[in-house]
């Protein structure tokens, strides 16, 4: 086992990019009366060949060959082409008036052709801005913008072919004696590919972690977002070195490039079964391992729940940012402080709106499986603040990193308690007894014991991991000026060694919450140094 365990796997990946890109700018030759700038533009073309490549070898490739993996690294092979125009103005409108220091607007329009090879049909799309700034006086300006922009699906997300990996499922519907005493539910189940053998003694996904069929998709449209900011920056002049900006920002995306969320995918089959459930595609393109008929297992032969990427999506954020500096000379050095916090109103995401099972999920200051779209836990508030001190040839400078506590999302824990609720009732909703000595698939006894706190078979996340506290990092940087072209720099990130928070394997996309610590919010590596040495010529 240790031998297949170290087992030596690579993968190569390549990318290329060629470009050609053509712009002409400059002054229009006339502009507004109240201006002495002219009005400048910019028109142009360009051209862009992506392409990228993904080379397993077989262990790489093989979903379940090497342990801890989660799923396979399939070989990638794809590229495309775009093709594009655009042109931009700025308008100086007003300049030094009484109330107008400055008053400007601009506008940008962009048209893009995406040609992707096998793709039914061809990708058109416009984008264009339309915004401007005022300036009452020289010390304040305020500044919006509106605009519709786009994102392209990359070559993993239109070019990966289907495989198998892994997701967090505490509850199976299947599982226990519900399908014994339902039979629409059990025909759902034997549809799904279980054993009739296997009803009424199909268990939980082991650590709850379910496979989850996953792939791109050629025929992706590019993503669609409507954005508006409004903001203001303030620079006084009886504060020299100081200056601030706040902006309020109001984002909304459609065509989300995504997967369904595993609750949804649930949702979908289970939320409301009937005599026709067992042939919709909703639970027909779940597949359960021919053997057990749980969704876990060899993934050579159990898809377990379905999950290609798709635009059904749709995302809203709001929020603000603030950023302050300022430096200065105070006597024995130059002090300079930076401040950049961010308060996250509001992220809705919902898989799909036109399915009525589908939450339209509010995921701020909330983590589980179902709040992983964005990547990372999107905390409530957060800031990074920077001293910087400035001797003559040594720059002392320490980060202070701080990120708001976040809790267990609501609406999963409830889902979580009303499916446990379900696998430990019998026939005609009766509420089994509990005897964990018996065996956990046991369809005689509760398989969900202790449900509406925490239980060890994983059908609840533990108590202790329904919150995860605030967090602070502190980094610290010194910088040596040996001469004018030798510089030495040395650091120290997560000076107080500050460990991960431990969250459970139950929560949160395998993706994102590697080992149990969502490592691309909070720092798994601890304490580091590092050295680094410039020189120019």
């Amino acid at each position: 086992m240790a031998a297949f365990l170290n087992a030596e796997s690579t993968t190569i990946v390549r990318t290329t990019l060629a470009q050609v890109r053509g712009t002409v700018s400059g002054d229009a030759g006339f502009g507004s009366p109240f201006a002495s700038e002219q009005v400048g533009f910019a028109i142009g073309g360009e051209y862009r060949k992506y392409g990228a490549t993904q080379a397993s070898d077989l262990l790489a490739q093989t979903p379940g060959e090497l342990g801890g993996a989660g799923g396979a690294a399939p070989n990638i092979d794809g590229g495309y082409d775009v093709y594009e125009a655009f042109g931009e103005i700025i308008v100086p409108l007003v300049e030094d008036k009484p109330l107008f220091h400055s008053l400007t607007a601009e506008a940008g329009i962009r048209y893009s052709s995406y040609n992707v090879p096998g793709a039914l049909s061809q990708n058109k799309t416009t984008t264009w801005k339309a915004g401007g700034s005022w300036e009452p006086v020289e010390s304040l300006k305020i500044r919006g913008n509106y605009s519709r922009a786009v994102r392209a699906p990359n070559i993993s997300e239109l070019f990966t072919p289907q495989t198998v990996g892994l997701t967090n499922l505490g509850v199976d519907p299947c599982a226990g004696s519900a399908p014994t005493s339902n039979a629409n539910l059990r025909a759902v189940c034997l549809a799904q590919g279980a054993p009739a053998g296997t009803i009424g003694s199909i268990t939980n996904p082991t650590a709850a972690q379910a496979n989850i069929t996953v792939g791109g998709n050629l025929n992706l449209k590019p993503e669609k977002a409507n954005t508006w900011t409004l903001g203001a920056v303030f620079q006084p002049d009886f504060i020299p070195g100081f200056n601030m900006s706040l902006d309020y920002y109001n984002i909304k995306i459609d065509s989300v490039i995504g997967t369904a969320l595993p609750g949804d995918i649930i949702a979908a089959c289970f939320g409301s079964v009937t005599a026709a459930s067992a042939t919709s595609t909703d639970c027909t393109n779940i597949r359960r391992n021919p053997i057990t008929g749980g969704l876990d297992g060899d993934p050579a032969i159990t898809g377990g729940l379905f999950g290609p990427t798709n635009n059904l999506g749709k995302l809203k954020t709001d929020g603000f940012d603030l950023l302050a500096n300022w430096k200065g000379d105070i006597g024995f050095a130059n002090l300079a402080l930076a401040f950049v916090g961010n308060w996250t109103r509001s992220s809705q995401f919902n898989a799909n709106p036109a399915n009525p099972t589908s939450l339209n999920r509010e995921c701020v200051g909330y983590y589980s499986v179902n709040c992983s779209f964005t990547g990372s836990i999107q905390p409530e508030f957060q800031t990074s603040t920077r001293v910087t001190f400035g001797f003559e040839d040594i720059d002392l400078s320490l980060l202070w990193r701080w990120t708001d506590a976040v809790t267990f999302e609501p609406a999963q824990l409830e889902a979580d308690r009303a499916a446990a609720d379900g696998a430990n009732r019998g026939a005609g909703g009766v509420l089994l007894p509990v005897n964990v000595a018996s065996g956990f698939g046991n369809a005689a006894f509760q398989q969900c014991p202790n449900f509406e706190t925490t239980d060890d078979f994983g059908c609840l996340v533990e108590e202790d991991f329904r919150k995860i506290g605030a967090e602070h990092y502190f980094d610290l940087t010194a910088r040596w000026k040996a001469s004018d072209n030798f510089s030495f720099t040395f650091t120290v990130q997560n000076l107080l060694d500050n460990k991960p928070k431990l969250v459970g394997n139950t929560i949160g996309s395998t993706t994102f919450n590697s080992g149990n610590v969502f490592p691309s919010t909070y720092d798994a590596l601890g304490r580091r140094f590092g050295v680094a040495a410039k020189l120019t010529f």
